[in-house]
């Protein structure tokens, strides 16, 4: 299926049932919470996330919902993970969105902050866009050339050779001639 059929599709969908759904279950959606709904619906990024085993000790936070947190922070554009924890704590469809049903759910800002670093470390806002490319535009080649007459060495056409070399953008009549 070629790319703007796949997407409008996929846009009808998202537009028509997941929209409505989400607003039944979360509250009233807006605009910002509709772009992110829409990436994390595209990204999947939680299918990215390595499978955990048991482990001993305090278990770790549920990753899932940190990954949909960490993309809502790239979406709503906000540059500090302090500032996405209060947003998380306050906006009650952001948070249910994300994973959390209730504020004392979200984890501290250290735990973000690990979080964070480890998907980072693991590449996965990387392998989540390749993955994304692969899937939407598999098959297809694009291409592109870019121009650029200033850095191509030859002088425009009709200038003459003169036209090529720089010129100082004010007079230089106060200058003292070096000896």
């Amino acid at each position: 299926m070629p790319l703007d059929g796949s997407l409008s599709e996929h846009w009808r969908r998202v537009q028509g049932e997941l929209f409505p759904w989400l607003e039944e279950h979360v509250g009233p959606l807006g605009p910002r919470h509709r772009l992110l709904v829409t990436a994390l619906e595209l990204a999947r990024i939680e299918s990215f996330l390595p499978a955990l085993g048991h482990w001993l000790g305090r278990p770790p936070a549920c990753r899932a919902a940190l990954a949909r947190a960490f993309l809502a922070k790239a979406v709503l554009d906000l540059p500090m993970t302090v500032m996405l924890r209060e947003r998380l704590l306050v906006d009650k469809a952001l948070r249910r969105i994300c994973g959390w049903e209730r504020a004392s759910q979200v984890p501290s800002e250290a735990t973000f902050s690990r979080a964070f670093a480890a998907f980072a470390a693991s590449c996965l806002p990387e392998r989540a866009h390749a993955a994304l490319v692969e899937e939407r535009l598999g098959g297809c080649l694009i291409g592109h050339v870019s121009r650029d007459q200033g850095l191509s060495g030859v002088p425009s056409a009709g200038l003459g050779p003169a036209a090529a070399e720089p010129r100082p953008s004010r007079p230089d009549s106060h200058r003292i001639p070096p000896s």
